[in-house]
């Protein structure tokens, strides 16, 4: 299915009170919530109707994970990326936050560090810690209002035997950067010299 980028309405204003949305309805009426990750715009029109479609079957069971589904993950992979995947790469999890504990558990040890790049969303902190892992920080250099990469810092930081891991933010929350070319070349030459993988939160 293609869908044209020109289709989406971007302007008309949706009122979400009442429907209990978390962004509206956990704060007082004066207080402007400027989430990222819940946005006002209405979800695409093909999406809402593939779902409603789904819905009017009376059975919700377990679903396998369908073979076009993988299929057009690969294609959008290939065509976005050119990075040629197989489907049986492919895993589906509920939630980012799920996908980075599960990697964490299986590519470290109790004790180990993950690098993390503060400012940082704040629930990397406790998928860290609470998986009895340790927090090691690469501060972003604040430089006339635009956030960089430490990378003399990182490259210490990487070169401590417990840093198991580095959990790349990109685009990076909440600072708003999308790391160049150049910046994300770096990153991976330097965990490669010191043999730290990257779970990129993308």
């Amino acid at each position: 299915m293609e869908i044209v980028s020109g289709a989406f309405d971007f302007d008309t204003i949706i009122p979400r009170q009442g429907t209990g949305s978390l962004k509206w309805e956990k704060y007082e009426p004066d207080v402007l919530p400027l989430w990222v990750a819940d946005m006002d715009f209405a979800c695409p029109e093909a999406v809402s109707r593939a779902l409603v479609e789904r819905a009017a079957h009376p059975i919700y069971g377990y679903n396998t994970q369908s073979p076009a589904l993988m299929e057009s993950i690969v294609q959008w992979v290939k065509r976005r990326h050119h990075w040629e995947i197989e489907p049986e790469w492919i895993l589906l999890s509920p939630g980012v936050i799920n996908s980075i504990i599960l990697s964490i558990l299986a590519l470290s040890q109790p004790g180990d560090g993950v690098i993390i790049q503060t400012p940082i969303y704040h629930p990397f902190f406790p998928v860290i810690r609470d998986n009895e892992r340790e927090v090691a920080e690469n501060p972003l250099i604040l430089n006339n209002g635009r956030y960089e990469i430490d990378f003399d810092q990182l490259e210490r930081t990487l070169a401590g035997r417990k840093n198991k891991l580095l959990l790349l933010c990109s685009p990076h929350n909440p600072v708003g950067r999308v790391w160049s070319r150049d910046e994300l070349k770096t990153i991976s030459e330097l965990c490669q010299k010191y043999e730290v993988d990257v779970l990129s939160d993308y």
